[in-house]
């Protein structure tokens, strides 16, 4: 029997509140009864001007900055930025909880690469802010009554439940290994054992497993965008507020070149040599 070690956890006050603040976003969303997944980055834009800039593996998940730079008067939206050197589905659970703070916290917030765990990166126990966001994510990602759901569709039972069962779970709501396993054991379908079990398989087995079952995840490519910079830029080239080569700056910020937007490079205006303007003159 693996021993089970002592961790913060919230009250069932606690997670009953958090319980309803996730069901009552997902309703204002229209997304009660849908895998949110990747949508997740859609959701986000609705409420924050979003960067996706890569930080590294062991670089922040995510930071929300929650006001202006030159005064303590609310943005009209907070900036978050989100990692894109780390998995989607890393990717997909760090934007939710970003959304935590955002709607419910309203403070400033960069979130550490050891997130899924029940500790920082020192070592301390994560305050009850973090774990309240980490509790809303899964909630807000994975909806019971959803989780139910694919798992009547997949003939997956509770209390029988295989790694292999929780890497497809985690694949379809495109959510961490480490928050499906959780998420399974705070719906009562693992027991605290078996939950300390699968939280216990290193990460290199998680991801030979993965490549065993043919779980994929879309790949993370590093890539950069900034809000709504590349749209901005190409609507004030096509209204000639700025040259092809501003242009071309702009759209480099995010590794892109103006061929990718479907911007052909304009043609450049050759003088006639002398002899061309004989030869007209002449006609």
């Amino acid at each position: 029997m693996i021993e089970t070690k002592r961790i913060a956890r919230l009250s069932s006050g606690e997670i009953a509140d958090v319980q309803r603040q996730a069901r009552a976003k997902l309703g204002e969303c229209r997304k009660t009864q849908d895998v949110i997944g990747t949508q997740i980055f859609s959701i986000l834009s609705l409420y924050a001007r979003v960067f996706y800039y890569p930080l590294g593996k062991i670089g922040p998940w995510g930071i929300t900055y929650m006001w202006g730079l030159d005064s303590d008067d609310r943005a009209e939206k907070p900036f978050v930025t989100i990692n894109t050197s780390i998995s989607v589905d890393e990717q997909v659970f760090a934007a939710a909880h970003e959304l935590y703070h955002i709607w419910f916290d309203e403070k400033a917030e960069a979130i550490p690469a050891s997130i899924l765990g029940d500790t920082d990166e020192h070592g301390a126990q994560l305050d009850f802010s973090e774990l309240k966001a980490n509790r809303f994510a899964a909630d807000f990602l994975v909806a019971e009554e959803m989780l139910l759901q694919e798992m009547r569709i997949y003939s997956i039972t509770p209390h029988q439940i295989s790694a292999k069962d929780i890497l497809r779970l985690a694949t379809l709501f495109t959510v961490p290994y480490k928050t499906m396993v959780k998420r399974l054991h705070e719906t009562e379908m693992l027991t605290m054992e078996e939950r300390e079990q699968y939280l216990a398989k290193p990460e290199r087995s998680i991801e030979q497993l993965r490549k065993r079952y043919s779980f994929s995840l879309p790949e993370t490519a590093n890539r950069i965008a900034l809000d709504n910079l590349v749209d901005l830029a190409v609507a004030v080239y096509e209204k000639r507020k700025i040259t092809y080569e501003k242009l071309q700056y702009l759209l480099s910020i995010s590794n892109l070149e103006p061929s990718d937007v479907g911007i052909t490079e304009p043609q450049v205006f050759i003088p006639p040599s002398d002899d061309e303007l004989d030869d007209i003159m002449e006609e």
